[in-house]
C-alpha cells in the first residue's frame, strides 16, 4: 500500500483528483442544462393545456349564443352588448397566444392558423379605432398584415 501513497504517485494522484473535479463540474453543467430543458419542456406542455382549455371555453359561449359568431348580422342591442364583450374576449386571447407563439414555432402552427380564423370573424370589431387602443401596436400589426404563417 506504499507504493500508492509514496512521494512518486503524489502528482499522480493530484492530477486524477483535479480531472475527477472537472468530470463532476461538467456533469453538473449537463444536469442542469438538461433539468432546465425539461423543465421548459414540461411547461410548454402545461400551457399549451392552459390555451386549449381556454379557447374551449371561449367556442362553448358561442355555441350557446350562435349570434357571437355570425358575420353580417343585424343583432338586437343585447345581442350587440354580448357581441362585443365576446369580441374583446377572443381578440385578448388571440393577443395572449400571439405572446406566446412569438418565440415558438410548434405553438405558431397549431395557432397562428386559429388567430387567422377568428380574424376573420371579428375583423370589423379589431378594425374599429375605439377597440384598436385595447391592444399593443405589435399584435395590431401583425393582425393587419395577415401573414400567419
Amino acid at each position: 500500500m506504499d507504493i500508492f501513497f509514496n512521494e512518486e504517485y503524489a502528482t499522480l494522484w493530484t492530477a486524477i483528483s483535479s480531472i475527477m473535479g472537472i468530470i463532476a463540474t461538467m456533469m453538473a453543467v449537463f444536469a442542469l442544462l438538461y433539468s432546465m430543458r425539461t423543465y421548459n419542456k414540461t411547461m410548454q406542455v402545461v400551457h399549451y393545456g392552459e390555451i386549449d382549455k381556454m379557447y374551449f371555453e371561449i367556442l362553448k359561449e358561442a355555441l350557446s349564443k350562435p349570434h357571437l359568431v355570425r358575420r353580417n348580422i343585424v343583432r338586437s342591442e343585447e345581442e350587440e352588448v354580448e357581441y362585443g364583450i365576446y369580441a374583446f374576449i377572443v381578440w385578448n386571447f388571440l393577443e395572449s397566444i400571439y405572446d406566446r407563439c412569438i418565440l415558438d414555432n410548434g405553438l405558431q402552427k397549431t395557432w397562428f392558423p386559429i388567430i387567422e380564423t377568428e380574424r376573420a370573424t371579428h375583423l370589423a370589431w379589431i378594425k374599429n379605432p375605439q377597440n384598436r387602443v385595447k391592444f399593443k401596436d405589435e399584435f395590431l400589426n401583425f393582425i393587419d398584415k395577415e401573414k400567419f404563417i
